[in-house]
């Protein structure tokens, strides 16, 4: 496969699930913020300040008429300059799927051409300003719809797994940031209130889609030790790290072509090794400085996997 096709591929996955997760974080911080108001004295400055920093975004310059909220859902969810906002994160994934049309199904670019117009309507983006969830949820659906013509259309080969090693390894990057961040928030507010904590980190289950999942298996309240658990190690739910670098070394491994546990890549060393520590890891161990320590170190190596990924198939 040629390295520009690969490239878009792989960064149309990333993109798409990078809008979808920003989408998601931006209302359950939203619906957060009405939960702690009355509670705490300043959710904003917790809150959606702990959003910016998981993002390394700085806060956006606040506009007449806006509050600090509506000028961080502005900037996070419509502002084009903002290269990391969904509406700039769905315009590239569509640019990549333009830019290699022939390589993905009719019925898939059709749904991101119409995910992309549906966002871009000047009326529906006005509504963003009473109240981020309409938006946010119209691009979550979108996304998902992208994600599953995609696999039912598409067929299962180098150019399927290049979007589905790009789609796994964004989703195991953003798990491992809100958990990074959510710790480093308890931390510095000493928040020792359970009722708070427990929405915070109830939230948190939300923002990866894991608050059902987990109910299933932990069917009590919600727990911090059990939360992080989960959420890293959980071999079953599709957005726990463990399971979506097993996807990602399992894509590599076909893209390579070669047998499981015989790729001798650096990519592939590196994601196996991340694997490896997941599926052996004791949770109990990761308390205080650790857990920080791990979670940090973890978003770093998913950062060099990527960019490993681009030294090896020179995507760029």
């Amino acid at each position: 496969m040629l390295s520009r096709v690969a490239d878009a591929l792989f960064w149309m996955g990333r993109y798409l699930e990078r809008a979808s997760n920003l989408a998601r974080a931006v209302d359950i911080t939203f619906h957060l913020d009405l939960d702690l108001h009355g509670v705490l004295a300043n959710p904003v400055e917790l809150e959606w300040n702990a959003l910016l920093s998981m993002l390394r975004q700085p806060p956006p310059q606040v506009r007449p008429g806006e509050t600090p909220v509506t000028a961080v859902s502005r900037w996070l969810l419509l502002d084009m300059t903002n290269p990391g906002s969904v509406m700039a994160c769905v315009n590239r994934a569509r640019n990549n799927a333009r830019s290699i049309r022939g390589s993905i199904s009719t019925q898939m670019w059709r749904e991101l051409n119409k995910l992309h117009w549906r966002l871009s309507d000047p009326g529906f983006q006005s509504r963003v300003a009473e109240s981020p969830h309409d938006f946010c949820d119209e691009a979550q659906v979108g996304v998902l719809l992208c994600h599953g013509v995609c696999d039912a259309t598409m067929m299962h080969d180098e150019g399927w797994h290049f979007i589905q090693a790009g789609t796994s390894l964004e989703r195991a990057d953003k798990v491992l940031r809100t958990l990074d961040s959510t710790v480093r928030l308890l931390e510095r507010t000493d928040s020792s209130d359970l009722p708070v904590g427990t929405l915070q980190w109830a939230a948190v289950l939300r923002k990866c889609r894991a608050y059902e999942a987990y109910q299933r298996l932990s069917v009590s309240r919600v727990e911090p030790e059990r939360v992080i658990e989960f959420l890293l190690t959980n071999p079953d739910f599709p957005h726990s790290v463990r399971f979506c670098l097993e996807r990602v070394l399992d894509s590599l491994t076909v893209i390579s072509g070669r047998l499981p546990g015989r790729c001798d890549a650096e990519s592939t060393r590196t994601v196996g090794s991340l694997v490896s520590e997941l599926t052996y890891l004791d949770t109990d161990e990761l308390v205080g400085p650790r857990l920080h320590d791990f979670l940090s170190t973890a978003v770093v190596r998913c950062g060099s996997i990527g960019q490993l990924l681009q030294q090896q198939y020179a995507l760029n």
